[in-house]
């Protein structure tokens, strides 16, 4: 398995089809090479289990194995004589359902594909969906900088004006576009960007339709923040969704700890849009 498609996976940009709905033992090897990048020795092995889901991806997989992990990890007893079962309740069940344990023969079938003496002995790759992406030049990916450098301006701009004034933004970019044509494709976007954010502030002040609630627990060190785990619920009408991040919120407080955030929020739909791929789907 390609590092790319690995990546691919583990961010939610590839799947498996052919895997969908089940669960794979995954052997993973850390290899050291020489000068001419051939492989010579093997670093260590880390054995896992993949849970895919109904489309093939395991990123549902990943968060619950991580929520479980940071589960089981120290914490202060509350006293001298009480024994908090949870956390060894939760290491079985990570040891159970995403851990195992490889024997000498799976050991042998990933050195022989390491190091094969005839052809037989490689193992078939896997191949996801995602298309392989074009190179990017060290031309193109400047051109790319120098070209969007100014792209927030663009959003903060917008999102300073108000709902008449988003509504005057977007008529006037559109008759730029009309009467500058070679600037045509940009005024038309952000013209598109405006209407969005006009159609977001009128469902917020409205509440109604479809709204999701959101909760993200974060790991914090040095500054940097990690999602450990996420979790969300759509609701009909904003008053639901609020509701539903408290019953959330309250649901994995326990988790909350010094360098450990727990955050709720509300969205309509078209910003759930945005943040939707950093979150567990059904």
């Amino acid at each position: 398995m390609s590092l790319r498609l690995v990546e691919g996976l583990i961010f939610g940009k590839d799947t498996l089809p052919q895997y969908a709905g089940t669960r794979q033992r995954v052997l993973s090897a850390t290899l050291e090479f020489d000068e001419a990048k051939k492989p010579t020795r093997i670093l260590r092995t880390e054995p896992s289990v993949w849970v895919f889901d109904q489309d093939g991806g395991i990123r549902q997989g990943l968060h619950e194995a991580l929520a479980l992990a940071m589960d089981i990890l120290p914490t202060p007893a509350r006293d001298g004589t009480v024994v908090e079962l949870r956390p060894r309740t939760k290491k079985q069940k990570l040891e159970k359902e995403f851990r195992w344990e490889p024997g000498k023969a799976e050991i042998d079938r990933v050195i022989s594909d390491i190091w094969p003496k005839r052809k037989a002995d490689r193992l078939k790759a896997a191949e996801g969906v995602a298309k392989r992406k074009p190179p990017l030049t060290y031309d193109a990916s400047r051109a790319l900088d120098e070209a969007s450098e100014g792209f927030w301006k663009i959003e903060h701009a917008i999102e300073r004006l108000k709902e008449p004034s988003l509504k005057g933004f977007a008529f006037g970019a559109r008759q730029r576009s009309e009467a500058n044509p070679e600037e045509g494709s940009l005024f038309r976007a952000i013209a598109e960007m405006a209407e969005r954010r006009l159609e977001i502030l009128r469902r917020r002040r409205v509440g109604k339709g479809a709204w999701y609630a959101l909760v993200d627990v974060t790991r914090w060190d040095d500054g940097v923040g990690t999602s450990i785990s996420n979790h969300h619920e759509r609701c009909e009408g904003k008053a639901a969704a609020i509701a539903a991040a408290r019953r959330l919120l309250a649901a994995h407080a326990d988790k909350f700890a010094e360098n450990i955030t727990v955050e709720a929020e509300v969205l309509t739909d078209l910003e759930w849009q945005d943040r939707r791929r950093d979150f567990d789907l059904d």
